[in-house]
């Protein structure tokens, strides 16, 4: 069910009054959604209203020159980071720095190579990430920060995505009869998804965690830290899950502010006889997929953490065949599939994991998210994490 089509990897706006131009460098960047403009009056409304993540803009075009439009850009909260290529045929150095004196971060002559502007925009996009991920709180601060205290929020968001990459478990890691791996493909930078191999009060079970707190972007990724830290907690303190999930719950309507939440899949599998335990706080159903090619889904045992005070979480219980894989995804997997049918969304996980059985647990979570991102109409625009358990003998 996946797309052949490649994936969007975001939108960029050309400004160009030459149609010919358009038509060129939409063909040059087939990975990007292209939107285009006439004049720099339109593009300055097409890109009020399309958000781009990268602009081109002809110097000399009717209404409002490239450099002119650019002023208007850097003068407008919602645009102002947004970074711009000057393309044009000027290429004297008197026009070279009216560009960079109008804002704009590159100037490119048109009679470029294609490898030479794919590379600028990917240089240009990487280094605008961070700032695009904090925009929320940029926007909420407005003029009370400047250009050296933006800077500093992108190198504090960069490091919280590798703060985040370090804490994941890496690989694959065997317990017993059962193997475990698990993939994660932040959005942006930083991730409001989050997986753990949680190590469970009697150190003899396997105890694991797939988790999505609400919201995206600089709050939910320290959110999510958060929810991670007091899980691995709690879990050291109580025998049973339920009470686990119930202490949580009660920490999160506590710190944090009304309207947050997460959603969690917690299981602990006994690597002797392979019976897993497990709470589902809101989270989107595991599914469970046999080795005869039967499936079961394990739907939520309770609500998601954050929203109802005092409640206590139903534990379920199932026993893993030899060669089964329960595969445990947020909802960024399951919501990339092209199809409002969910079971058919589900038959596209398990069709994933038959293709990939004999390769491993981490090699099937790497490609659900990979297909995932692929299948995904316009671009991922969520979080992808899958973890998958295996029974080997």
């Amino acid at each position: 069910m996946a797309s052949t089509d490649p994936p969007s990897r975001g939108v960029i706006l050309v400004v160009d009054d030459d149609a010919v131009i358009r038509t060129l460098l939409r063909q040059y960047l087939p990975q990007w959604r292209v939107e285009e403009a006439g004049d720099g009056e339109a593009g300055l409304a097409k890109a009020r209203a399309c958000q781009p993540d990268l602009i081109i803009a002809d110097w000399v075009m009717p209404r409002l020159s490239g450099p002119e439009m650019v002023k208007r850009l850097r003068a407008d909260p919602q645009l102002a980071h947004v970074p711009v290529v000057m393309l044009t045929a000027l290429t004297d150095v008197e026009h070279r720095a009216q560009s960079y004196h109008s804002g704009a971060d590159h100037f490119l002559a048109k009679d470029f190579e294609p490898d030479e502007l794919r590379a600028i925009i990917d240089r240009a996009v990487q280094r605008t990430q961070p700032l695009n991920f904090a925009a929320p709180l940029m926007q909420a601060l407005h003029d009370r920060v400047d250009s050296a205290d933006l800077a500093e929020i992108g190198e504090a968001v960069s490091l919280l995505g590798e703060f985040q990459q370090r804490m994941l478990p890496p690989g694959e890691v065997r317990f017993g009869s059962l193997t475990i791996g698990a993939s994660l493909l932040p959005s942006v930078i930083a991730s409001g998804d989050f997986y753990d191999y949680v190590p469970w009060a009697d150190g003899r079970d396997l105890g694991f965690a797939v988790g999505d707190v609400s919201g995206h972007g600089l709050a939910a990724a320290y959110f999510m830290v958060m929810v991670r830290t007091a899980l691995r907690v709690l879990c050291r303190e109580h025998c049973r899950l339920g009470d686990a999930m119930s202490a949580l719950n009660e920490i999160l309507l506590a710190e944090t502010p009304t309207g947050w939440f997460v959603t969690l899949f917690y299981g602990v599998a006994d690597p002797r006889t392979a019976e897993l335990r497990y709470v589902n706080a809101g989270h989107c159903p595991a599914i469970l997929c046999r080795t005869e090619g039967d499936s079961a889904l394990l739907v939520p045992t309770g609500p998601a953490l954050g929203i109802f005070e005092g409640h206590q979480y139903r534990e379920g219980t199932i026993a893993l065949g030899v060669g089964d894989h329960l595969v445990c995804t947020t909802d960024g997997v399951i919501d990339a599939v092209r199809t409002a049918d969910l079971d058919a969304r589900y038959a596209w996980i398990r069709d994933v994991v038959a293709r990939h059985a004999a390769q491993g647990a981490v090699r099937i979570a790497a490609a659900l998210v990979q297909e995932a991102r692929a299948a995904a109409v316009g671009g991922h625009r969520d979080d992808l994490t899958a973890l998958v358990l295996h029974r080997t003998f």
